[in-house]
């Protein structure tokens, strides 16, 4: 019996809560109102549903004696209403209700996210060392210069800043860079394990020869602006391990002196070669007459200024890719604006099936030479 009375109070108390609640409770409004599921409202009132219905009523004299004019003076209010919410979700950064004022506020207070230390690369050998600095033509001499590492980290940043701008070729570049550096990186990983694999196989029969090192490595400050500074410096430390092991099998008479210099020289080509490829593509999307080049140049009804740009880049490295013009094939690290409309992508696809049409890749990148070699001796490169 006593069970049962507390729970007949415990109900008591309930419904007179909710009692309370209710005659507190705004009252309900003389007239119906359009509603909608995702309003901010407890009733579910739509202020666009609304905006429609009294649409009508707002283009006329709004008289205070026509019927709708309530609905018209609640219309105002909900808005009004609706603007104090979000100048409040605002003040809180979105924050849920538990969370204090103060402590929403902090989000504007914290910092960028910097370095805990100083980014350093540290070197052993002469040729990764050359391979990161470059070389410039020597005054007098007949040699042409080398592009370096540091150079096209710049190119790179460069180029990935353009993605900012839309720019398929920047987005090309990238996808060529980075596509080439895997393929390096591959060699470097299998032709690393394999100079490995013999020291192990030395050492399995007594013979435990150390890796040369250098007495005194130096170490280069970094401060990339882009990931892709990174990747470059990734490459070239793997490249001086590399050369390292193979001057050690040189030098423990496990390889000869003139099978260490080709396997140095023949990966050092490669990577000079992607640098060079970089370099030309930041050299010429960089230029003023194509600086602003971006994906709606490409479209129909684009201006004579966009029908210049199309036909100047895509006489200097040929017609881009569809897949890379529709978005289909991206890089890794871009600035480009994803959050497409309906609209955009459909247009996106329609000029991507006219470049898929475009046919005679080798016809380009001759073309291509041909207007380099033109512009280079015009004293334009």
């Amino acid at each position: 019996m006593a069970t049962k009375s507390r729970l007949g109070s415990k109900a008591a108390a309930e419904t007179t809560a909710q009692e309370t609640a209710a005659a507190l409770a705004a009252p309900a409004l003389g007239f119906t109102f359009v509603t909608e599921a995702n309003s901010p409202f407890p009733d579910g009132y739509s202020i666009s549903g609304e905006e429609a219905a009294l649409a009508d009523f707002m283009a006329g004299p709004m008289s205070e004696n026509d019927p709708l004019y309530e609905r018209y003076v609640e219309l105002v209010d909900r808005k009004d209403r609706l603007e104090h919410m979000q100048a409040r979700f605002e003040t809180r950064k979105g924050a849920e209700s538990v969370v204090q004022p103060e402590e929403a506020r902090g989000m504007d207070q914290l910092g960028a996210l910097v370095d805990e230390e100083e980014d350093q690369m540290s070197l052993h050998t002469k040729e990764a060392y050359r391979m990161f600095m470059g070389r410039m033509r020597e005054p007098g001499k007949e040699a042409a210069p080398i592009v370096g590492g540091k150079r096209a980290a710049a190119a790179l940043r460069s180029l990935w800043l353009l993605t900012g701008n839309d720019n398929p070729y920047a987005d090309w570049a990238l996808l060529r860079h980075e596509q080439t550096i895997q393929e390096i990186e591959k060699r470097l990983a299998r032709q690393t394990q394999e100079a490995a694999a013999v020291l192990a196989e030395i050492r399995k029969k007594g013979l435990n020869y150390s890796i040369l090192q250098s007495a005194q490595p130096q170490a280069l400050k970094l401060g990339y602006r882009s990931p892709y500074g990174y990747a470059v410096s990734g490459l070239i430390v793997e490249f001086d391990y590399y050369v390292r092991l193979q001057k050690t099998l040189a030098r423990k008479n496990l390889r000869s002196d003139d099978e260490a210099r080709r396997a140095i020289a023949d990966i050092t080509r490669s990577i000079r070669s992607v640098f060079n490829e970089t370099t030309r593509f930041d050299r010429w999307l960089t230029r003023e007459e194509i600086r602003s080049l971006s994906r709606a140049d490409f479209v129909p009804d684009a201006d004579e200024q966009a029908v210049k740009r199309v036909e100047f880049v895509s006489g200097i490295f040929g017609m881009v890719p569809a897949e890379v013009y529709t978005g289909r094939l991206q890089p890794r690290h871009s600035r480009r604006r994803l959050v497409l409309s309906t609209a955009e992508r459909q247009l996106l696809q329609s000029v991507g099936k006219k470049l898929e049409q475009v046919d005679g890749t080798d016809g380009n990148e001759a073309g291509g030479d041909a207007r380099e070699q033109e512009a280079a001796a015009a004293g334009l490169v």
